[in-house]
């Protein structure tokens, strides 16, 4: 039969188990962390007092004072915008477009892009606005 010594017996807490555990955590949350990035296309956008985030599957349409047209942040002509909403369109039957269009841009231009959607069966057409300045 054993019996105690009486001297207390260290307890050791081994680290590297610990170690392991928490850099398995830190490579998880950096895989399936999605991170918003702000496009790189300068535009200027209205005020608005409705604003709402666009959603990661929303198709967006970015209009610039140039009279440049991006498509998901590709500058493209208005035939390739009409072929790529139209196989987004067939592939995504909900689909929502939000057109972010610089103040300076023609209204007849804006315009022409929702018509385009319109025409082509997307109904969910949305307009980016800026939140509105707070006076001090």
């Amino acid at each position: 039969m054993r019996f105690s010594s009486g001297r207390p017996r260290r307890v050791a807490l081994e680290m590297t188990p610990l170690i392991d555990v928490v850099l398995m955590l830190v490579i998880f949350f950096m895989l399936t962390t999605t991170f918003v990035l702000s496009p790189g296309i300068e535009v200027d956008l209205p005020q608005g007092h409705t604003a709402q985030e666009p959603r990661e599957r929303d198709v967006i349409i970015t209009m610039t004072k140039p009279g440049a047209i991006y498509y998901r942040e590709a500058q493209v002509s208005l035939e390739t915008l009409r072929a790529r909403l139209q196989r987004d369109r067939k592939n995504q039957p909900e689909l929502r477009v939000v057109i972010k269009a610089d103040t300076l841009v023609p209204h007849g231009r804006v315009v022409e892009v929702m018509d385009m959607a319109k025409y082509l069966g997307i109904d969910r057409l949305a307009v980016a606005t800026a939140p509105p300045e707070q006076a001090n």
